[in-house]
């Protein structure tokens, strides 16, 4: 089998149909008889590999002998609050349609949909280490407006999850010139998969394809890693460690301030932020340069090429001039 595709796999193999057995505490899943096996998966753009460097995936538990797709059911969770709104259920039985993949709608504490591994007899639930993040065009600008396109992106990167992928929904040629800086910033600087669909239909086909590639990746891996590979979180696991996520730190927070000086980009504040983690930090710094209002306001601008000469001297007016 050639493995090349989303995930680093081109793959027709797909998960067999398990019990419908509704998950504890939730609506039954979407369920869809037996998956489609003929439809070869085409078209995805393959999946970069910066998120995880060198480090193995994260694999659930295997016991002796077992093999992925007798031990594990995969369910792809899409999160229930704001992208589908009330159409979630109804996207769901959509891609299930189109795949017989099970799928599951969930309040999802990062993310709008990851995949879990169910053993078909325990029933305990693992997250595999895929997450992504689906942004409509004008909603990523105004995310990007308020915020929320940062903060959202500190909290994937330190879920715990190594494959972080993030969908991009609509015409970005039609998209102010901020919405393609973060997809470029985004990729490039944070380590993201990028990925890119014409509208809706296309984003439900795209579900299908990263689901596909998902289970291809696992199938493949799954008695072949060994020991050293790090294990899969419950779900229950990671909907704890995720929730803590919410809690700002000072630089989390010193980092959204920044975003608001005139001509302070996201790549700037984040390389301000790296230098100096906290207001305080940065005032010391610009401390040490005495009263040389010239060299101050060019300290940053040395520093690091990411910020440019009207940020630096704005950050400056905003920590320690009369502005």
């Amino acid at each position: 089998m050639n493995y090349e595709g989303i995930i680093c796999c081109d793959s027709d193999s797909e998960e067999p149909c398990g019990k419908d057995i509704p998950l504890k505490g939730m609506e039954p899943i979407t369920s869809c008889g037996p998956p489609d096996i003929s439809r070869p998966f085409q078209g995805t753009p393959k999946l970069q590999s910066s998120t995880m460097g060198s480090a193995k995936l994260a694999m659930p538990p295997r016991r002796a002998n077992e093999n992925f797709l007798e031990a594990y059911e995969v369910i792809l969770i899409l999160d229930d609050r704001e992208k589908f709104g009330s159409r979630s259920r109804k996207v769901a039985d959509n891609i299930c349609s189109l795949s017989h993949f099970a799928v599951d709608v969930r309040q999802l504490p990062v993310g709008d949909g990851i995949w879990i591994a169910r053993h078909k007899e325990d029933h305990t639930e693992y997250v595999l280490d895929f997450i992504v993040e689906r942004k409509e065009v004008m909603d990523l600008d105004g995310s990007i407006e308020d915020n929320r396109y940062r903060d959202q992106k500190l909290r994937m990167k330190k879920c715990g999850l190594r494959k972080l992928i993030y969908l991009v929904e609509g015409d970005l040629n039609r998209a102010p010139k901020r919405v393609k800086t973060a997809c470029f910033t985004t990729e490039i600087l944070d380590g993201f998969d990028v990925q890119r669909t014409t509208g809706f239909a296309d984003t439900q086909k795209r579900y299908v394809d990263l689901t596909r590639s998902v289970i291809a990746y696992y199938d493949a891996s799954f008695s072949i890693v060994g020991k050293a590979s790090p294990v899969c979180p419950t779900y229950d696991d990671f909907k704890r460690k995720c929730y803590d996520l919410k809690k700002k730190t000072v630089s989390d927070i010193f980092g959204c301030q920044l975003m608001q000086v005139p001509q302070v980009t996201e790549e700037a504040a984040q390389a301000v932020v790296e230098l100096y983690p906290t207001p305080l930090l940065l005032a010391k710094a610009y401390s040490i340069l005495g009263g040389d209002t010239s060299a101050q306001e060019k300290m940053l601008k040395k520093k690091n090429e990411m910020v440019n000469a009207g940020a630096s001297r704005n950050i400056f007016h905003l920590i320690w001039g009369d502005g």
